[in-house]
């Protein structure tokens, strides 16, 4: 890679960051928003808020890990995207920690119920990096960890339709933005 098209590479990997960061975040503040309901129903429309968290953690975790390669002067390799997964899992058991003022010693911890939902929609969305890359740069070691990942995700869900739905916003639209904006990473 020539030094010409290294700043702006890495200039747009700084902004991915700063995305990326703002995704991640945004869970925290739909936290009190989704307590009420451990999953979301199409009987009760008002739930579906809860499909936002896996979305934004799927799509933060991808954007995040693009944005690392960015900076870094790299496009993100298939293998490297199998890390995307592991970050959602990590974010999303991080933002199910309920850590109040009576949360003074360990096992005072309480993880909440909407933590497995918003674990497996963002580990299904988090998937789908490593099964594009795995396809698109012929790494056949990726395509099928990140499937495999991906029917796990399905398979543990409390719903698994609305979590296949949640992850496929999350990490599908934040895939087709990073395809168009940094396409040197992730078209073949």
């Amino acid at each position: 890679m020539t030094s010409g098209t290294a700043v702006p590479r890495r200039a747009l990997g700084a902004v991915q960051l700063a995305i990326a960061g703002l995704l991640l975040a945004q869970p925290l503040a739909l936290r009190s928003v989704t307590a009420g309901t451990a999953v979301p129903t199409l009987a009760e429309p008002r739930s579906l808020i809860g499909l936002a968290p896996p979305a934004l953690v799927a799509a933060g975790a991808v954007t995040l890990l693009s944005g690392i390669a960015a900076v870094r002067g790299r496009t993100l390799s298939a293998r490297a995207s199998l890390a995307s997964p592991l970050l959602c899992v990590a974010v999303g058991v991080a933002l199910g920690v309920d850590v109040g003022p009576d949360a003074l010693s360990a096992p005072a911890l309480r993880v909440s119920g909407v933590t497995p939902f918003v674990v497996a929609g963002a580990v299904v969305g988090g998937s789908l990096a490593p099964v594009v890359l795995g396809a698109t740069r012929e790494d056949t070691v990726a395509l099928l960890a990140g499937a495999v990942l991906l029917l796990v995700g399905i398979a543990l869900a409390p719903a698994p339709a609305l979590a296949l739905a949640a992850g496929l916003l999350g990490g599908g639209v934040a895939i087709g933005l990073l395809w168009v904006l940094d396409a040197e990473s992730w078209r073949p």
